[in-house]
Formats: structure tokens, sequence, C-alpha cells
């Protein structure tokens, strides 16, 4: 079980039918297709060994066909499961798409510390709170993701925020103040990463009610 999406939305219909056409082709005619423009399922058929024939070439090819980055999780499951198979497809998709994770082939391994998080509700709107300190404080949020995002490279982050690298030292600070978060240590970098992604999780969650 294969979700799908294009990193363009409303792409022409000839790309959507080249897509298609790449996509005979790669897996033999054998995989069921429900797409549109913007993405779509696949059921493709295992291999003998119970092996995805879904791989980064197979979906760089059908990338290459449609002329946009394509984003694509996948699901091996037995046949009476497609349905609940589905589900988690979408649920993985919409998790990258929440941790604004590069086009890609991406699974559950990929992905299963995101997924644990949505396993539970509570826990995770409890964790989000840590950092509800720094809402009246937005230019904290964007520090302490392009930090993160930056591989805690304070002078990459400086220039991405267009401010001085002793600003990027300030804010740290500033956020460790409000949320005891301290990004100078390998526990608060992994507290920070948790409670932003849970965040994130939070309100895609109430986004969609």
């Amino acid at each position: 079980m294969l979700d799908l999406a294009a990193a363009e939305t409303g792409a022409p219909r000839r790309k959507l039918r080249r897509l298609q056409s790449e996509l005979a082709t790669v897996f033999a005619s054998r995989a069921l297709a429900l797409l549109s423009a913007k993405g779509g399922t696949l059921l493709i058929p295992l291999g003998e060994e119970g092996d995805t024939a879904l791989t980064d070439t197979t979906l760089g090819l059908l990338a290459e066909a449609a002329e946009v980055p394509l984003t694509a999780t996948v699901v091996p499951t037995d046949t009476e499961q497609i349905p609940e198979s589905a589900d988690q497809a979408h649920e993985l998709l919409n998790l990258v798409r929440v941790g604004a994770r590069p086009p890609g082939l991406y699974q559950m391994s990929d992905l299963a510390v995101e997924y644990q998080l949505t396993r539970s509700g509570p826990a995770t709107r409890r964790i989000a709170t840590i950092l509800d300190p720094l809402d009246a404080h937005p230019e904290l949020f964007d520090t302490m993701r392009a930090y993160l995002g930056n591989d805690m490279n304070r002078q990459l982050t400086a220039r991405q925020l267009y401010v001085h690298p002793n600003t990027v030292d300030y804010r740290l600070r500033r956020i460790a103040q409000l949320t005891s978060i301290d990004l100078a240590t390998s526990a608060g970098i992994s507290q920070a990463a948790i409670a932003l992604l849970a965040r994130d999780l939070d309100g895609s969650v109430a986004r969609r009610l």
C-alpha cells in the first residue's frame, strides 16, 4: 500500500498521464492506482520475498516522468488488511508533511517516533505545552526551528535569520529561561525537537477536527 503526494498541487493533466504511463511501465501494469493531480494511493503486489517493488530508484523514475518531486509512504500489508494499511499510509504521509521533510520514500521505520506521538493525544498535547511560554515570542520559535534544522550551527542559523550570531546566542538563552530547555545540551536538543514535533502534530490534528 502506497500513499503518494506531488510537491506541486494542481499539476497539469499531461504530467498525470505521464505518471500513469510510467507506473504501468515500472510495475508491469500490476499496480492499482487511484490518482489525481495532487497525489493518490497505489496498491502494488509484493515481491516473492515479501518486499515492495517501490524503491528510491523507482520513485525517482516516477518523479522524473511527472516532472515534479514526489513524496511516498509505503506500508507492506496482507490483502485482508488493505483498508487499515491505507489509513496508516495516509497518516504517515501527513507526518511527513507536518515535519516538513523533503520529498522521497518513507516507511514506518523512518517515522516511528512521530507515529508513536500521534497514538496518545493527551500525552502529545502535554509535551506540546512545554513550549507555551514562547507563544508571545515568535522570534524564539523561529530561532529554535532554524537552529535545530541547521544541526545546531549558530553561524548558519544567524545567516538564515539575518541576525548576528550573538543574537542567536541571546535567543537560545531566553528559550532556556522561559522553558528550561537548554539547547546547549543533547538532552535539551532532544526535548526541543520532540516538543516542537508534538506541537506541530497537535496543531495538525486540531485543524482536521
